[in-house]
């Protein structure tokens, strides 16, 4: 052996094309050819076990076929995340369960509690919450998302929807509209599965009843017609006031009794308007339109009349100033449904609204909306929502014909604390007929879903057609 220095033995190591291996070779060749001839590779006993490919066990296909080699999976059953029955009311629905009396209504106060206790906790704790922004908490239909919506009709086949944007703004920026601010002049434009129709939103109720004072008039420089209405949804404020001010105001008050007068000559003095007007009613305010420029009317005004006479109406439409004839029309109306609300909500006056006639009920129809069910965080992961779509599904067909679910989910790019459009957090179900929607808001009501008490109300066919939520 060759006196090779001390060190590591790989960084001496010959190369490997140069050694001699012809000493540690395996002669096994033979050996092997012999074997398959005396005894052959597939013998007796690997038949047996199926190894052999012959035609017996050779599939059609030319693959291994494994059907028959183990028994099926069972169908594991999905989590749900309804609640679960009470002990002895397994299969009882839930209108019967809350009908027998051992289960309190939805919103109704526990049993062992007096009423005038709650209402006594409630105005204690509104007398001793001296926060701004609790005494300033006030909900009327004017602050609702519906009051600031509108729906335009026109032939937008001649006319694009920026140019009746921008007309619109126009008209506002160009006059002084009451109660209407620079600031409140921009407005929202949302295409729907009509192409005559489209969704105005405002960002006050005043501007969308100023934007409302137009409809039917035509628009030359557009070359069609303004139809505006309002949802089905709207609801309109009632405050029953009779009261009068000794002098009108000139305010727009949105309430029943606001009605827009147009054809009215330019420049018609207000104290003229006033005198035409008075004979038919009290007239609580009065407010004209006007031209910033000339500061002269453009013939339209909203007035505030209290009369007990059905028939107003009639007799404000005969009525005219220098041979035009006006042409009066409510301001705030639901013509169909006939929606009102007559108090002002509050922390204070709550618990009573409830249970007075105070505010319209809600007519049944063949859509439900269902609220406090999900989170919004849970609408975001793809796996939760697909589980929440199909436990309303399944628990909707017990009930009736569930044609359609619908889950808005918010943007992509949805992070906590971010603000998202006012449908999402809602769960919105269409029924076949108003009669399995309303068998099936009187089942889910006060329910648990995923830890949540679920509320339930109908919603207007026609809006959640237009995806006017």
């Amino acid at each position: 052996m060759e006196n090779l220095p001390r060190g590591p033995r790989r960084d001496y190591r010959r190369p490997r094309n140069d050694r001699d291996t012809r000493d540690t070779r395996d002669f096994y060749r033979d050996h092997r050819g012999s074997y398959r001839e005396q005894r052959g590779y597939y013998e007796e006993g690997w038949y047996d076990r199926g190894y052999a490919r012959n035609r017996e066990y050779r599939p059609a296909n030319g693959r291994p076929s494994f059907q028959n080699s183990c028994p099926p999976l069972e169908k594991i059953a999905r989590v749900s995340l309804w609640d679960k029955p009470a002990p002895g009311f397994e299969g009882v629905s839930a209108a019967r369960a809350k009908a027998c009396g051992l289960f309190p209504e939805p919103g109704e106060p526990p049993r062992t509690t007096d009423p005038t206790e709650i209402q006594r906790l409630l105005s204690h704790a509104a007398s001793n919450y001296r926060s701004q922004a609790f005494q300033n908490s006030k909900l009327t239909p004017l602050d609702s998302r519906v009051a600031k919506t509108l729906i335009l009709r026109a032939d937008f086949s001649v006319v694009r929807l920026e140019r009746v944007k921008k007309h619109l703004e126009n008209y506002l920026l160009a006059n002084i509209v009451p109660n209407v601010n620079y600031e409140d002049v921009k407005i929202q434009i949302h295409p729907t599965q009509d192409p005559r129709t489209v969704i105005i939103q405002t960002l006050r109720s005043t501007v969308a009843t100023a934007l409302f004072a137009l409809t039917g008039l035509d628009v030359p420089e557009l070359n069609t017609t303004l139809s505006f209405e309002r949802p089905k949804e709207y609801v309109v404020f009632n405050p029953n006031d009779t009261s009068v001010p000794a002098e009108p105001s000139e305010d727009v008050v949105e309430s029943s009794q606001l009605y827009v007068a147009r054809n009215v000559p330019y420049g018609t003095p207000r104290e003229k308007l006033l005198e035409v007007l008075q004979p038919l009613g009290k007239v609580r305010s009065l407010a004209q339109v006007i031209d910033k420029l000339s500061y002269e009317s453009k013939g339209i005004a909203f007035f505030e009349m209290v009369s007990e006479d059905p028939e107003v109406l009639t007799k404000l439409n005969e009525l005219a100033i220098d041979d035009h004839e006006l042409q009066i029309f409510r301001a705030c109306e639901n013509p169909e449904r006939k929606y009102e609300q007559a108090v002002i909500l509050s922390a204070e006056t709550l618990f009573g609204a409830l249970k007075s006639d105070k505010i319209s009920p809600h007519a049944p129809t063949e859509i439900v909306q269902f609220l406090n069910c999900v989170a919004v965080e849970d609408l975001v992961d793809s796996v939760k929502y697909n589980d929440i779509k199909v436990a309303f599904e399944t628990e909707c067909s017990y009930h009736g014909h569930a044609e359609k679910v619908l889950i808005p989910r918010p943007e992509a790019d949805f992070r906590p604390g971010m603000p998202t459009k006012p449908e999402v957090g809602r769960i919105f179900v269409k029924f076949a007929t108003s009669e399995e929607a309303q068998k099936c808001a009187e089942a889910l009501a006060g329910r648990k879903f995923n830890g949540r008490t679920i509320l339930a109300a109908f919603y207007e066919t026609e809006d959640f057609s237009r995806a006017l939520f």
